[in-house]
C-alpha cells in the first residue's frame, strides 16, 4: 500500500510536512473548496492507479471538510491540526534555545532577520518558527511564480531552513514514537 505524500513528508520532516500542508490548503482554496474541480485538475494527474486516486480523493475530501468546519476561507488562517505541529515545533524551539548550544548559535544568525520580519508583520507574527515557515513557503511561492530571490534573501532562507531542519530532527526524536 502506497503512503500519501503528506504522510511520507510528516514522517521524514515535520517542517516539510507543514509547508506541504500550507501549499495543499492554498490549493484547495484556489479551487474554492470544490472537490470535483480538485479531482479533475489535480488528483487525476497524480496517478493512474484507482486505489491511489481514491485514497487521494478521500484525503482531499477530509481536508475540505475540516476547512469548512473551521471556516477557513483564505490563506491567512490555517487548519488547527497543521498549526498544532507549528506549536509543537515552537515548544521544541524554546527548549533548544534554552539548552542547546548548537541551536543557540544558529539561532543567533537569524535574530536580525526575525526582528525584521516581526516588524514587517506589524507585530502580528512574533513566533520565530512561524517566521521560518512563512519565509520558506514564501520563497517557494516566489519561485513558482517565476520571481527572483536575491542572494541576501537566499542566505536568510538558508539559515531559516537550517533551523527548521534541526527542529525537524529534534521533533523526530521527541514525537515519532508516539504518532
Amino acid at each position: 500500500m502506497r503512503t500519501l505524500p503528506a504522510a511520507a513528508k510528516k514522517k521524514e520532516s515535520i517542517a516539510e510536512y507543514i509547508i506541504y500542508m500550507y501549499q495543499t490548503e492554498d490549493l484547495i482554496l484556489s479551487y474554492d473548496l470544490n472537490l470535483d474541480d480538485i479531482l479533475e485538475y489535480v488528483i487525476k494527474h497524480m496517478s493512474s492507479d484507482a486505489h491511489v486516486l481514491k485514497e487521494q480523493l478521500l484525503w482531499y475530501a477530509d481536508l475540505i471538510e475540516q476547512m469548512r468546519h473551521e471556516n477557513i476561507i483564505n490563506s491567512k488562517k490555517r487548519l488547527i491540526s497543521t498549526q498544532a505541529y507549528v506549536d509543537r515545533l515552537t515548544g521544541l524551539h524554546e527548549i533548544l534555545l534554552a539548552n542547546d548550544n548548537v541551536y543557540q548559535k544558529n539561532y543567533a544568525k537569524t535574530e536580525k532577520d526575525i526582528q525584521h520580519h516581526i516588524a514587517l508583520s506589524d507585530n502580528k507574527i512574533v513566533n520565530p518558527v512561524q517566521i521560518y515557515l512563512n519565509g520558506i513557503y514564501g520563497m517557494l511561492l516566489l519561485k513558482l511564480n517565476g520571481k527572483k530571490v536575491s542572494s541576501e534573501q537566499q542566505s536568510m532562507l538558508a539559515n531559516f531552513g537550517s533551523l527548521l531542519a534541526y527542529l525537524s530532527e529534534a521533533y523526530k526524536k521527541e514525537y515519532t514514537q508516539s504518532e
